[in-house]
């Protein structure tokens, strides 16, 4: 079974932290997460990786670079403006 998300999704880290968790699932194979807000509260969401490839989780780590990369521009821009 594959999960989807039919629509979209909207999670607002907010400076929340920004784990792991390694574990086995119930039948025994080794999964990985990226976990994303309190691991405690109900306020997190964990990302599934175990079945993703290397290469997919490079495409993940080039797309948070190019995140950053903007964010770094809109900062300096806005500190030029003011």
């Amino acid at each position: 079974m594959t999960a989807r998300i039919i629509g979209g999704l909207l999670y607002d880290l907010d400076d929340g932290p920004v784990g792991t968790d390694f574990g086995r699932g119930f039948d025994g194979r080794p999964e990985q997460r990226l976990v994303l807000g309190d691991e405690q509260g109900s306020d997190k969401l964990s990302i599934s990786l175990t079945t993703t490839s290397l290469a997919g989780i490079d495409d993940l780590i080039e797309a948070l670079h190019r995140i950053r990369d903007i964010k770094t521009q809109q900062r300096r821009l806005s500190e030029v403006a003011a």
